[in-house]
């Protein structure tokens, strides 16, 4: 076996050095064997940064967190049925606990049935082998590497490879996952991982899959830092018909992608009110660019995404295209329109309209939007105008919204002006009433 602990010195911090050496102490007092498991031992012997902390315990994970949590005066949170916790330090650092188990399917792509076991038993239930490394913990051996299937091997030769010939059976998702790594790293899949792939595919295993679990593995590929890679070896695989029947690799999607990475680089640059933008999303609406209306809400319901991501999703389905014809054009638009064209949308959809414009007019106007006219409001207020008379309700909203687009196009300047247009609109109101 081979000793990793100069290498665990130079990539991990004092602090979880200090960590992981109470977490060796822990498990020699309570006499349960702890390992570094998974991907924090790959992307440690690759030298690549990964915060996370996985360990695996052969005996009991959450007795031992808690008293690990104790000792810290951390924070716990456990899930009893899977025999996990997470614990949390006083200085912010998070490990997660498992106890060492393994997995028997009922039936292809199933739910698996769960048993406590030891660790290989651990390990091979794991998708490849590059994943299915451990490292001690524990006083006797700590640092040395345990290496069951060669995955330290497979990462010389930049190869990606599961660890038996029904993995893919077992659990589909594991293609899709295959294909993250595989780009993420700048691997390949070895061969008959490959041919083991594209016959999962043939027999249509993924049909078998929870919905929601390959929802997961496609937001987790476009989180990539590089999804447009990923999505062409799908398509090399035939593989996107995982995601949606109809889903087809179009010539322009690299462009578009492309785009994506531009447009929201700009805004986090240059816009005044910028938020948190979910840049995933519009990869994904940009996927969906040629598959339809029904066909991509029904692939938003079935694959049960949230509800803002739905909303979203569609509302770029149901309008973009309209609006971006209108921002296109080579007339001269009034500010308050380009307000009522954008302001409704999500920041997603309206970033993804300015990425697709192939006019300097139509990315313009996006731009103008963000920079002058997102979360204009007027000087005055509703309470403004309840004392000038004017119940609350949808006329008080209108009378706001024409001071908002006069204000908008530069004609109303200060609060008094607003407040002259309001008694105008006002006694339109009243006067309309009396007839």
């Amino acid at each position: 076996m081979k000793n990793v602990s100069e290498k665990m010195r130079a990539c991990f911090s004092q602090g979880t050095m200090m960590l992981l050496k109470r977490i060796s102490a822990l498990s020699k007092e309570l006499g349960r064997r702890a390992y570094l498991i998974g991907g924090t031992v790959r992307d440690l012997l690759l030298e690549a940064e990964n915060l996370d902390i996985d360990i695996v315990i052969e005996g009991d994970a959450i007795a031992f967190g808690e008293k690990l949590a104790r000792e810290l005066h951390g924070m716990i949170i456990s899930h009893k049925r899977f025999g996990t916790c997470s614990v949390t330090t006083p200085e912010h650092v998070k490990i997660d606990f498992a106890t060492a188990r393994k997995e028997a399917y009922a039936k292809p792509a199933a739910l698996p049935t769960v048993e406590f076991a030891l660790l290989k038993d651990d390990l091979i239930r794991r998708d490849f082998t590059i994943n299915a490394m451990a490292i001690s913990l524990n006083e006797d051996d700590f640092g040395f590497l345990i290496d069951f299937f060669d995955g330290a091997g497979d990462l010389e030769h930049k190869s990606i490879r599961t660890l038996h010939d029904k993995s893919f059976i077992d659990d589909p998702t594991r293609i899709l996952r295959a294909m993250r790594f595989e780009q993420r790293l700048g691997f390949h899949i070895d061969t008959h991982t490959a041919n083991l792939i594209i016959k999962s595919i043939e027999k249509e295993v993924y049909k078998r899959v929870e919905k929601p679990r390959l929802r997961d593995e496609i937001i987790l590929i476009l989180k990539e830092k590089e999804p447009f890679k990923i999505i062409k070896r799908m398509d090399e695989f035939r593989a996107l018909k995982i995601i949606h029947p109809y889903l087809k690799f179009h010539k322009d999607l690299h462009n578009m992608f492309d785009a994506i990475d531009e447009a929201c680089l700009w805004y986090q640059n240059n816009s005044p009110r910028k938020r948190s933008i979910e840049k995933w999303v519009m990869y994904l609406m940009a996927l969906f660019e040629d598959v339809s209306h029904d066909g991509t809400l029904y692939f938003c319901n079935i694959f049960e995404f949230k509800r803002g991501e739905r909303l979203r999703i569609m509302s770029y389905k149901n309008n973009g295209r309209k609006i971006l014809k209108t921002l296109n054009a080579k007339r001269k638009i009034a500010p308050s329109k380009i307000y009522h064209l954008l302001e409704p949308l999500s920041h997603e959809v309206t970033l993804l309209i300015m990425a697709v414009s192939r006019s300097d007019a139509g990315k313009g106007r996006a731009m103008e939007f963000f920079h002058k006219y997102n979360g204009m409001r007027t000087v005055i207020r509703g309470d403004d105008l309840k004392a000038l008379g004017i119940k609350i309700g949808p006329h008080l909203s209108r009378i706001l919204e024409k001071i908002l687009y006069k204000r908008l196009d530069g004609i109303l300047k200060t609060k008094e002006e607003e407040f002259r247009y309001a008694k105008k609109l006002a006694k339109r109101k009243f006067a309309k009433g009396a007839g």
